[in-house]
C-alpha cells in the first residue's frame, strides 16, 4: 500500500495520532481535517480516519465514514449487538412489550443515540424515572438492563486481531459510567493476563462492525460474564505502550493490506487472538 496519513478532526486524537506517528517504522504522518490544503491527504496516501469522517481523495481509506457511523448510532449497534447476545438485554422504547416490570426494577440504564466519555447515562429503577429519563434524552436513544460490574476493559482490534487490552480503573467504582474523562484511568493489561472471555465477545462485536480498526468497551460482572458496551473509532491511546502496539497494526497495514486476519477457532490462549504484528507467535488460521 502507499503510505498512510492520519486524519483527525479538532479536538479529537492528538496525542494518539502523533504518537502513532513518531512510532511508526514506515513514514505514517498525521493531519487535521481543517489544516491547509498542503498538509490534507494526498490522492497517493492511504486515509486513515481518526473519527473523522470528512471527505477525502478516493477511496483508499482505513475505516470508511459510512463504518464510523455505523458504531457511533449507538442505538443501532446494541440492537445489533443484542440479536448476537453481546451486550446486555437492551430496548429502543420504554414502550416495548418486552421490557417488563421485572427488568424495570432490575435496573435500567438509559443514554442517546450519540453519546461520549460518560455523559448523557442516566438511571431507573420504576417507571417514573425510566419515563423522565427517556424524556431527557428526546425519546430517541437505547434502554438497557444495568450491569454490575467487576471489571472493564478496552479491548483495541485492528483487522480482526487484537492490538492491545488496558483495564479500566474508575475514580469512583460506584459509577455506572467508568471513564477516564471522569478521573479514571486505563493500565496496560500483558498478553498473558488477557481476560480471554471479554477478548473473544470484542473481538465478536468487532467482526459485526465494517471497521478496519476499532476500541470496544466490554464489561464482566462478578460471575465473569462480559458484556460489550460500545465500539470507539477514535480509541484514546494515552500510552507509549499502545501508541507502539497502533503504529506496528498500522505498519502491517502498509506492508500487506487492510484485509481482515480471521481468529482462530479452535482452543488455545492470547495467541489466537494478537495481531501478527504484535508476536511472532500469533497463531495462524
Amino acid at each position: 500500500m502507499d503510505n498512510l496519513v492520519i486524519l483527525r478532526r479538532r479536538k479529537l486524537g492528538m496525542s494518539s495520532a502523533k504518537g502513532i506517528a513518531e512510532k511508526s517504522k514506515t513514514g505514517i504522518r498525521w493531519t487535521r481535517n481543517d489544516f491547509p490544503e498542503p498538509r490534507l491527504p494526498r490522492a497517493d496516501e492511504v486515509v486513515v480516519r481518526w473519527g473523522c469522517t470528512s471527505s477525502v481523495p478516493g477511496n483508499n481509506v482505513i475505516n470508511t465514514s459510512a463504518a464510523i457511523h455505523e458504531v457511533n448510532d449507538k442505538a443501532a449497534f446494541r440492537v445489533m449487538l443484542d440479536d448476537n447476545e453481546l451486550c446486555p438485554p437492551t430496548w429502543l422504547s420504554p414502550h416495548d412489550p418486552n421490557l417488563k416490570q421485572a427488568d424495570i426494577e432490575e435496573g435500567l440504564v438509559i443514554r442517546p443515540v450519540h453519546h461520549s466519555r460518560g455523559r448523557d447515562l442516566h438511571v431507573a429503577h420504576n417507571r417514573e424515572e425510566l419515563m423522565a429519563a427517556w424524556a431527557k434524552v428526546s425519546g430517541a436513544g437505547y434502554i438497557s438492563t444495568l450491569i454490575k460490574k467487576a471489571h472493564e476493559y478496552r479491548v483495541c482490534v485492528v483487522q480482526g486481531r487484537v492490538a492491545w487490552v488496558a483495564e479500566k480503573t474508575p475514580g469512583n467504582p460506584e459509577d455506572v459510567a467508568w471513564n477516564v474523562a471522569r478521573g479514571g484511568r486505563f493500565d496496560n493489561v500483558r498478553f498473558d493476563n488477557w481476560p480471554l472471555k471479554a477478548v473473544r465477545v470484542a473481538v465478536e462485536a468487532f467482526e459485526l462492525s465494517s471497521l478496519d480498526f476499532g476500541g470496544v468497551d466490554v464489561m464482566t460482572d462478578e460471575d465473569g460474564h462480559a458484556y460489550v458496551i460500545e465500539i470507539n473509532s477514535a480509541p484514546s491511546l494515552t500510552s507509549d505502550y499502545r501508541q507502539e502496539c497502533m503504529a506496528k497494526c498500522f505498519d502491517y497495514i502498509a506492508e500487506h493490506g487492510k484485509a481482515r486476519i480471521p481468529r482462530v477457532e479452535r482452543r488455545g490462549d492470547w495467541k489466537k487472538f494478537i495481531h501478527p504484528a504484535l508476536s511472532e507467535r500469533a497463531l495462524e488460521v
